[in-house]
């Protein structure tokens, strides 16, 4: 009977020791899957120059009513990564200082040009209508559809025809804002 015990504590131990290497040996995995979401970061630059003074004031100078159109340019320079657009926001016409007499808004406009790709404002457009109120900000496209560029050159030519009957003073349309949106 002490073979057979000794035998079964053999057998016992044999079999606790080959499941115990089996636990040690034993592997286990996990997975990882990475994702990332890249976010475009849109960028752009806007330069200014042309017939501005270092004030940024455009001086349209002397004019004469009912006489020839005055007309100045200004030059901007456009940067973007993606696709843009470039917007001017008024709040005023041209008015005599403080307020009360406006040169009508149909006779000052602008029209834009400039690089391939994109949509410019060909004929001549108000920067505002007759409808806008004094103080109201008033927002128009000067260029659509612009395509990714390290550098476009844009030209907006403002025009100014005063009407016969305007009275004499010194006029002001307050600051012209030119916004430029990427990636809209």
């Amino acid at each position: 009977m002490r073979v057979r015990l000794t035998i079964a504590v053999l057998v016992g131990a044999v079999a606790v020791s080959l499941w115990l290497s089996g636990v040690a040996s034993a592997e286990e995995t996990e997975t990882v899957k990475p994702v990332v979401y890249v976010v475009a970061e849109y960028a752009g630059s806007l330069g200014m120059d042309g017939d501005i003074d270092e004030q940024g004031v455009m001086e349209l100078g002397f004019v004469t009513p009912g006489g020839e159109a005055a007309t100045k340019t200004l030059n901007l320079n456009v940067g973007a990564n993606a696709d843009w657009r470039l917007m001017v926001t008024t709040t005023q016409d041209l008015t005599v200082g403080g307020g009360g007499v406006s040169i009508p808004a149909d006779a000052f406009t602008f029209t834009s040009s400039g690089c391939d790709g994109a949509t410019y404002v060909e004929s001549d457009t108000p920067f505002r209508t007759s409808g806008d109120s004094a103080g109201e900000q008033v927002t128009v496209d000067v260029v659509t559809g612009g395509p990714q560029t390290d550098g476009c050159g844009v030209d907006v030519v403002y025009r100014l025809e005063v009407p016969a009957a305007q009275p004499e003073g010194y006029y002001s349309a307050g600051d012209h804002v030119y916004t430029l949106v990427v990636g809209d």
